[in-house]
């Protein structure tokens, strides 16, 4: 049985309501615009560096920047760097993130604008992954407990106007919490519900609240979750988005706007991080990237006027029947548009990531090369030999053809001649939403669709007529087909991760069919790929989970990643997380099959899985011993 929404449509574009909160000058809040924050990587202590790298998060447009508490000394500098910052004419809020000490939290909270701990590890000790039994009074004993304590710390925020962050994570819940709700989106909003239950029976509302999880899936779940729960407890505390450990470059940003993305769409978020294993100020512009294209889309919207049908709070792939290589129990296809070249050329394929064999004289596919190729008008070769589905336009099509026909919907109603297998359909959001196109594509075992929306709010429409296919029990494959305007291939990556992975993390398509003026073929298939694996559809290589690093990492964590990357990216399918320290570390192990974790200046140690193997190693080194710990497990497999 589906719960209800937690907003009031999912195919409109609105704001999900969260009362006003004050941080410092800044206000936060739905009836503000969306804020941009980062985190500083320097030790905190260390004020001079710490000042200098604030004005460079300001200088790039942060609005709210983190520092990390790991003693008194950090605390107590917080208060001279924000001194320092003043004095230059800086009046950010300035956050400190504090995990483990409760007692550092009360002083930073004499220091700060606002105080981020971590519920998986305030007063609950750090995890040990063993299952933990308590009775309900003793578990209501520890809730007692839990309360007292906090309630002391609301005391100090009261009284120096600091606001809270109730940040957890997925990485770092406590045993007490998994034994009894699990390692999942709900253990999560549990654990976070037990500190917003405090906040609100002691009448403290100045509240920010973030789940984040290096999973897209758990991440997206476990806000939607929290907002229905908030919604069902009469709370409407704001909301700090973010993947944590994202990674770097390409990845790290498809992957937060995958993320990110999907939740804006909901109407979700107030405040968003894009974490990134590089300088803190490269966030800034991604982050403020995706708020305006957000903005931009909620002015011109209207919407298709339907009712939900489907679960947002787990992922169930939407049925659909086999047509070729879409379908059913196929992962997410990704389709290539060659129709502008001039002809069908040995370059074109190999530009794509095919290579030829000399042997059989066929052009076979890579780990990033396209499932299907749209060839529009172009000539194809009776002699073409290549391990790809081929579409072309179905004016130029023929029954003996070794393409499949795309029409649009006027010629597939109107045409006699189609293919027995496969007739792919291009077919608009609004004609989807007619009972008579209905019927006629169910009808229709061998159509694939392939919805458009000319609408600039074009995923919420998009997601409005799969509803309407689910609603009316339509299984036909569905492709996801968007084209972009003449973007630089970074905005390209990002403004596509947030427009499509929603697709993909709620199971509603098979395939993604992207374009983007003047972006290399093999870079827009390269994007598409990188969304599937974002939002756990399907993986085509190695996964890094990689925090942004902050005080506490004691080792250069961006050239780690670096050379982690460059020894590890043949091995598809794994998953190596590269932290800088064990805060999150041994539960982010969880969803990694290695882990490179910094242990202390200078060390690192390396876990399989959640256990650890090698403590305490030297970090010039624990590359390649990361290396041959995988090695040595995959021969012993």
């Amino acid at each position: 049985m589906i719960q209800s929404w937690f907003t009031l449509s999912p195919f409109y574009l609105k704001r999900w309501p969260t009362q006003p909160l004050q941080i410092g000058a800044l206000k936060l809040g739905s009836g503000f615009p969306v804020r941009v924050q980062s985190m500083a990587n320097t030790p905190t202590s260390n004020v001079e560096a710490s000042v200098n790298q604030a004005i460079e998060i300001i200088l790039a447009g942060g609005e709210l920047i983190r520092f990390t508490v790991i003693n008194s000394q950090d605390a107590e500098a917080l208060k001279q760097i924000k001194e320092k910052l003043t004095v230059l004419g800086h009046s950010v809020p300035l956050v400190a993130d504090v995990h483990f000490n409760p007692i550092l939290a009360d002083i930073a909270a004499k220091y700060v604008d606002k105080v981020r701990i971590n519920p998986g590890n305030y007063l609950d000790k750090r995890a040990s992954f063993k299952k933990v039994f308590y009775s309900d009074e003793e578990y209501a004993q520890e809730l007692s407990k839990l309360e007292e304590r906090f309630v002391s710390f609301l005391s100090i925020c009261k009284e120096h106007h600091t606001a809270v962050r109730i940040g957890t994570n997925h990485g770092s819940l406590s045993d007490r919490i998994m034994s009894r709700y699990g390692d999942t989106p709900s253990g999560m909003v549990e654990a976070t519900m037990e500190f917003l239950r405090i906040c609100k029976k002691h009448g403290f509302t100045n509240v920010v609240v973030s789940l984040k999880s290096s999973n897209t899936r758990v991440m997206v779940h476990a806000y939607r979750l929290l907002a229905l729960q908030m919604h069902r407890e009469q709370m409407r505390f704001a909301l700090h988005l973010g993947v944590t450990e994202a990674g770097s470059a390409e990845d790290g940003r498809i992957k937060s706007s995958v993320g990110i993305g999907t939740l804006m769409h909901d109407g979700l978020g107030d405040t968003i991080r894009v974490s990134l294993t590089e300088h803190p100020a490269k966030e800034i512009p991604v982050a403020n990237l995706l708020i305006l294209h957000f903005e931009n889309l909620s002015k011109n919207q209207h919407s298709l006027k339907v009712n939900p049908c489907y679960d947002p709070y787990s992922y169930n792939k939407r049925f659909s029947f086999a047509v070729g290589k879409t379908g059913e129990s196929n992962a997410p296809v990704v389709i290539a548009d060659v129709s502008n070249e001039l002809m069908l050329s040995e370059e074109i394929f190999l530009q794509l990531g095919f290579s030829f064999n000399v042997q059989t004289k066929t052009f076979e596919r890579g780990d990033l090369s396209p499932d299907i190729l749209f060839t529009g008008n172009l000539t194809i070769p009776r002699s073409l030999n290549i391990d790809v589905t081929l579409v072309s336009n179905s004016s130029d099509w023929f029954p003996d053809s070794v393409a499949f026909p795309l029409f649009t919907w006027d010629d597939y109603q109107q045409s006699d001649i189609k293919s027995s297998k496969q007739n792919w359909v291009l077919i608009s959001s609004f004609q989807l939403s007619e009972a008579s196109v209905l019927k006629k594509i169910k009808e229709d075992t061998t159509a694939v669709l392939v919805v458009f929306s000319e609408n600039d709010n074009y995923t919420q429409e998009i997601r409005a007529c799969i509803n309407i296919l689910i609603e009316n029990q339509i299984t036909n494959p569905v492709i996801i087909k968007k084209e972009y305007p003449k973007f630089s291939l970074s905005d390209f990556q990002i403004i596509s991760a947030a427009d499509c992975g929603l697709f993909f993390i709620d199971g509603l398509a098979d395939g993604l069919w992207i374009q983007a003026g003047d972006v290399p073929a093999q870079s827009v298939v390269e994007t598409a790929f990188g969304i599937l694996q974002a939002s756990r559809t399907r993986t085509t290589k190695t996964e890094y989970i990689s925090c942004p690093s902050c005080g506490r990492t004691l080792f250069d964590i961006e050239a780690s990643l670096a050379k982690v990357k460059y020894t590890t990216q043949h091995l598809k399918g794994l998953k190596i997380a590269v932290m800088g320290c064990i805060v999150n570390g041994p539960g982010e192990m969880a969803d990694a099959d290695y882990g490179y974790v910094g242990a202390g200046p200078g060390k690192v140690s390396l876990y399989k899985g959640k256990e650890l193997v090698l403590r305490n190693i030297d970090a010039n080194s624990a590359v390649d011993e990361l290396l041959a710990l995988i090695n040595q497990n995959q021969k012993s497999h």
